[in-house]
């Protein structure tokens, strides 16, 4: 061989390394959608880890932490098939359900393929209260003569549900919007249930006379299966027709500007106000409700909430400070003697596993109008982040009542945790979340002064449910005891 040729091989060989190091420098690994044995129990021996280190729930009742490790256990000594990504993200939820945590999300990458186990029911499933009902479109039933929902494949309903219910929270199982949510996700729970996967179900009706029709439908691919769980607001009401009068806060923020225009030149007494769509800090509207809404001000009104968050190596509360939360001891001495006057207490329950105490506070605004107007908030199980603390702040004010569904329970700031193998994102709690007066919110959630079904409230005759309720409202008692931490939910 020439030195020529030698040079030439080489150069080449030179060349292919270099391309491969810029490969695993730029992109170490790329997530798999066919999954093998080895590669499943490497992603859940990652998410045992970091749910152990980490995760607040797993914290607060070691007994749902024992469960969570004993169900890692057996995954891990299984002789597990190969699978696809959605397969075993469905494994992972049911896996992670078990720690009772409201926040857990369990998404795949945008980039992994449509799988016929994520298709679910295109329309919207509603409870008033007695019956299951079928709606494609705004207020349009899949048949009106027919409304009511009893069986699906030829199992009752209540089967469904009852399958449904072990992807649901404590907190929530009793929630018609997230059982709504787990039940369109009919080839998930067919696995659950040992039903054959098909592109169609089989929807049986009955009316008021007990008569009865079938009904098959196409199944298709949904957002929310491969979407955080702050989608359930737009899946679930997005066909739902609102009180004309009710102003809906935008999912998106194309529509913020309209809104707010319509807020701003609104001069209706009470006004209607839809939340459960708003996830994370917005100052203009926190200065509307400061200029219209919020009472004057208390020493402890400017305290919204205090968190604590799982202590692990590398945690600090600088982490949340970015978050809105600061120290405890950082509020003016005047201002913590307040907060011990209405029930909390620093000491309450100090543990190793938790921080110290952090505050969230409001941001300071000037109260221009000197009459304050009257507010309903629109809330449900779908109300989570800021959401949540905003209806934390305005719950016990007289002038705000509460209306829907006990909200989710999940204000706390978030771990995200990307698995190597799959590419599956996981989120879960990083914190627990009390009231001022030092009652547990995380996995309990805020209870409306006036419960409405979620079919209920996106009707519009919801300002004349508002005005016949007769039940007097119900305000978070600045007296009210603290929860201890190691109390379920």
């Amino acid at each position: 061989m020439s030195v020529r040729s030698i040079f030439f091989v080489f150069a080449t060989m030179m060349c292919i390394s270099a391309v491969q190091l810029i490969r695993i420098s730029f992109f170490p690994h790329s997530a798999s959608y066919q999954l093998t044995s080895e590669q499943q129990k490497q992603d859940i021996q990652q998410v045992l880890s970091d749910i152990n280190q980490k995760s607040a729930f797993a914290a607060l009742d070691p007994g749902k932490k024992h469960k969570f490790n004993l169900a890692a256990q057996r995954l891990l000594l299984a002789n597990l098939p190969h699978t696809n990504s959605s397969v075993f993200q469905i494994r992972l939820q049911a896996l992670l359900s078990t720690l009772n945590d409201p926040a857990i999300s369990v998404t795949l990458p945008q980039s992994a393929p449509k799988s016929n186990v994520l298709t679910s029911f295109q329309g919207v499933l509603h409870h008033d209260g007695k019956h299951w009902l079928a709606f494609m479109s705004i207020r349009e039933h899949l048949d009106e003569d027919y409304p009511y929902l009893t069986h699906i494949d030829g199992l009752p309903i209540a089967r469904w549900v009852s399958a449904a219910q072990q992807y649901i929270p404590d907190s929530l199982k009793l929630s018609a919007i997230e059982q709504s949510r787990w039940i369109s996700r009919i080839n998930q729970l067919r696995q659950d249930i040992g039903l054959p996967l098909s592109d169609s179900a089989q929807f049986t009706f009955t009316n008021s006379a007990g008569d009865s029709i079938q009904r098959t439908m196409r199944l298709g691919s949904s957002s929310d299966s491969n979407n955080d769980v702050s989608y359930s607001a737009t899946l679930v009401h997005k066909q739902a027709s609102l009180a004309r009068d009710t102003l809906q806060y935008p999912a998106y923020s194309a529509p913020k500007e309209m809104f707010f225009k319509r807020l701003e030149a609104s001069t209706s007494n009470p006004i209607l106000l839809d939340i459960r769509q708003l996830t994370s800090i917005d100052n203009r509207l926190n200065q509307w409700i400061n200029d219209n809404v919020a009472p004057r001000y208390t020493p402890y009104n400017s305290t919204i909430g205090l968190i604590k968050y799982k202590r692990f190596p590398s945690s600090t509360s600088a982490t949340f400070s970015k978050q809105a939360f600061f120290p405890l001891e950082d509020l003016p001495f005047f201002v913590q003697t307040q907060l011990e006057t209405v029930g909390f207490n620093r000491q309450f329950d100090a543990t190793q596993a938790f921080s110290h105490w952090l505050v969230r506070r409001t941001e300071e605004y000037s109260n221009a109008a000197s009459e304050k107007r009257q507010l309903h908030l629109l809330v449900d199980s779908s109300c989570q982040q800021e959401c949540e603390w905003l209806t934390l702040r305005a719950a016990s004010w007289p002038n705000v009542s509460l209306l829907g569904e006990q909200t989710r329970g999940s204000l706390s700031p978030r771990h995200s945790l990307k698995l190597k193998q799959s590419g599956i994102n996981i989120k879960y709690s990083a914190a627990l979340t009390y009231s001022a007066q030092g009652k547990l919110i995380s996995g309990i959630g805020i209870s409306p002064h006036i419960a409405l079904t979620g079919l209920a409230l996106n009707q519009p005759k919801t300002p004349h449910l508002i005005a016949t309720e007769s039940k007097s409202p119900k305000r978070l008692s600045a007296g009210s005891k603290p929860i201890s931490a190691k109390t379920l939910p």
